[in-house]
């Protein structure tokens, strides 16, 4: 939601509020739980909760397993390459929205 004020704009990322649990994360994604925790395991995605049976995600995680999934699928690299991949993608995009402010 983005409300337009004086010329300012301002909002909120729902991303950020969006509370999934690793079932949800599965099928939001179309993938097994297998897969989830090894994206867990290796950084890529972070889940609030210590046990699984707790574990919450974002709603930014989705954008990331689904990342993840589509650089392994579609250019075959390995879990090593696309955390890789990622970082390279979330400083691409931290560096547009930084000259986007400019």
């Amino acid at each position: 939601m983005v409300k337009q004020t004086t010329g300012i704009l301002s909002g909120y990322i729902l991303e950020d509020e969006t509370r999934l649990t690793l079932r949800q994360l599965c099928d939001a994604c179309a993938v097994r739980a297998e897969y989830i925790i090894e994206l867990v395991d290796e950084g890529f995605i972070e889940p609030s909760g210590v046990e699984r049976s707790h574990w919450c995600f974002n709603g930014i995680s989705i954008k990331r397993v689904q990342t993840a999934k589509r650089l392994q699928h579609d250019l075959g690299i390995n879990l090593a390459g696309v955390a890789l991949a990622i970082e390279l993608i979330d400083e691409i995009d931290f560096l547009r929205a930084r000259l986007d402010r400019m």
